[in-house]
C-alpha cells in the first residue's frame, strides 16, 4: 500500500488531485467556447434552412395565386368523318379550328378547377383540297363544361408545369353539306349530348399553356349508334394565355 508523502507539509496526493482539477477545468475552459461555436454554426444553418423553406413556401402560394384567372386561345385539330349518302359511303379528314376560354381556381399548386367553354369548327373553305370530289360542307362543335387539370412543378420556382387534365360537359355538334344523307334523306346533322375530354398539358411561366388532347363527342360511333354518320374522336393541339 502506497502511503501518502508531504513536501513542505503539503499532501502529496493532495496536490495531484488538485492538479487534476485544475486541468479539468482547463479543459473545460478551452471546451467551452469550442463548443458554443458549434453550437452557433448549428443554430445558424437551421436558420438558414428554415429561412429558405420560408421563401419557398412564400413563392410557391405566390405562384399558386398567379395561376388563378381567365384563359382564352385557340389552336387546330382533326377529326375523321364517315358518311352514308346517296351518292354512297365517304370518308374525311376535316382539319379543326378550335377556339377555348373560361376560368380557372387551383387549389393548390397542383390540383384546380376550370370552366370552360369551346368552339370548334372545319369548313370546306379550309379544307376542299382534302376532299376530291370538292363539297360544300359546314362541322361544328359548340360545348360547355368542367375541367380537373393536375399539374406537377418542374422547377423549384413553381412557374413551369408538366400535367394532365379530363373534364366532362355538354355540346351541340351541327354538320352540312351539299350531300343527300340516307338518314332521313336530308342535308344536315344536329345533335346535343355528352363531352368527354382529356390530354396532357405544359405550362410556362404560369401563364402560357399547351394542351395536347382529344374530345370524344355525342357523334362518336360509341355514342350516335347509328352506322349512316359517325366521327371519330377529335384530336386537338391547343394554346391557351392566362390573363
Amino acid at each position: 500500500m502506497i502511503g501518502d508523502y508531504t513536501l513542505f507539509g503539503v499532501n502529496i496526493n493532495s496536490m495531484r488531485f488538485l492538479g487534476f482539477l485544475l486541468c479539468l477545468l482547463g479543459f473545460v475552459w478551452l471546451a467551452s467556447p469550442l463548443q458554443a461555436q458549434t453550437d452557433a454554426k448549428k443554430f445558424l444553418k437551421s436558420l438558414q434552412k428554415e429561412a429558405r423553406l420560408y421563401e419557398r413556401l412564400k413563392n410557391k402560394q405566390k405562384q399558386r395565386k398567379a395561376k388563378d384567372g381567365g384563359f382564352f386561345g385557340m389552336g387546330f385539330g382533326m377529326i375523321d368523318i364517315k358518311k352514308d349518302t346517296a351518292q354512297g359511303k365517304t370518308q374525311t379528314f376535316p382539319v379543326i379550328l378550335s377556339f377555348k376560354g373560361g376560368y380557372q381556381s387551383f387549389f393548390s399548386s397542383f390540383v384546380g378547377l376550370k370552366v370552360f367553354a369551346a368552339l370548334d369548327l372545319a369548313t370546306s373553305e379550309v379544307n376542299w383540297r382534302f376532299n376530291k370530289p370538292r363539297q360544300d360542307s359546314f362541322y361544328g362543335v359548340a360545348s360547355a363544361g368542367l375541367e380537373i387539370p393536375i399539374e406537377f412543378s418542374l422547377t423549384p420556382s413553381y412557374q413551369h408545369f408538366l400535367g394532365f387534365y379530363a373534364g366532362v360537359g355538354g355540346g351541340a355538334v351541327i354538320y352540312m353539306d351539299n350531300g343527300q344523307f340516307q338518314l332521313r334523306n336530308q342535308q344536315e346533322i344536329k345533335t346535343f349530348g355528352l363531352i368527354i375530354q382529356a390530354g396532357a398539358a405544359l405550362t410556362l411561366f404560369s401563364k402560357h399553356r399547351i394542351e395536347l388532347g382529344f374530345k370524344i363527342l355525342p357523334t362518336n360511333k360509341t355514342l350516335l349508334a347509328s352506322d349512316r354518320f359517325e366521327t371519330s374522336q377529335m384530336f386537338n393541339v391547343v394554346y391557351l394565355y392566362k390573363f
